[in-house]
């Protein structure tokens, strides 16, 4: 018992902020995955825009060469 008391009185803090880490990573686990779901899919939504703005811009550029040769 004064063994345990001496770990305590040694670690006491050191176990309290790891419990505390292990009940909030437990407790978001679910919402941090939900999140990163929603991350993903925001990725992919900025990607297909990125996208559609090089076409965009392909297109742009093309017109702009046209014209050039034109005149």
């Amino acid at each position: 018992m004064e063994e345990f008391v001496k770990v305590v009185a040694n670690y006491g803090v050191s176990i309290v902020i790891v419990a505390l880490f292990l009940w909030d990573w437990f407790t978001n686990k679910k919402e941090m995955k939900s999140t990163l779901d929603v991350i993903k899919d925001t990725s992919i939504n900025i990607s297909k825009s990125l996208d559609l703005l090089q076409k965009s811009m392909d297109r742009h550029d093309e017109k702009l060469d046209k014209i050039i040769e034109r005149r």
